[in-house]
């Protein structure tokens, strides 16, 4: 069973490491959206801003699915009630964010840590449920800006809430876990730092 986790662990991580938001745009438009991009973000956005809504939909899918599929497979094989499942699930975000292919810079991770969650369905859907629902309402009732503060504080009250839900035996310790991990990981790339960028960038448009 460790020895199986170990493989996905590490399959994981190269997935995550494929930033589609990086090569695609390379790809089908010749361009580099991480130097177009003023945080220098290989994500899904800047993908749809510069290199056009086609190509930022395929990024969105490629980062959902290389969350999605460790995950599954993780379940397929039973190893949902292992030791190192929390490290499967953080695998593929952490991969993302910090990528073995591009010198340890990456984006985000927002989408693929969406798509470990959706890779927990039918085991678990109270994870994901709570994810969409904390950033609707951040996005559309607070009105949260910019961005990366919106992030941050969405995956603190998720990991709260996550919380409540591993006492309340609602969701698997193993699980929790993985919660915290990629939320610490999500929460980081998503720093004070990258919300200076943000700001900046939006005065540079409006002024």
């Amino acid at each position: 069973m460790i020895l199986n986790q170990l493989m996905i662990i590490i399959g994981g991580l190269l997935c995550g490491s494929l930033l589609f938001g990086s090569f695609l745009p390379r790809i089908f438009k010749k361009i580099d959206v991480t130097e177009l991009a003023e945080d220098h973000n290989p994500g899904t956005a800047n993908a749809m801003k510069y290199a056009g809504v086609p190509v930022g939909i395929l990024c969105l899918i490629g980062d959902i699915f290389k969350g999605v599929l460790p995950i599954h497979l993780a379940l397929h094989l039973g190893l949902e009630t292992g030791s190192l499942f929390p490290l499967v699930m953080a695998a593929p975000v952490f991969g993302h964010a910090y990528s073995l292919f591009h010198h340890g810079k990456g984006g985000k991770a927002i989408a693929v840590s969406f798509g470990v969650l959706i890779g927990l369905l039918p085991v678990n859907s109270d994870l994901l449920a709570l994810l969409c629902f904390l950033y609707i309402l951040n996005s559309t009732l607070l009105r949260i800006n910019p961005h990366t503060r919106r992030t941050r504080i969405t995956f603190i009250c998720f990991t709260v809430c996550a919380t409540a839900l591993m006492l309340l035996k609602r969701v698997p310790t193993e699980f929790w876990l993985g919660v915290l991990l990629l939320s610490w990981v999500v929460i980081h790339k998503n720093s004070l730092k990258q919300e200076g960028k943000e700001i900046t960038a939006a005065e540079e448009v409006f002024n």
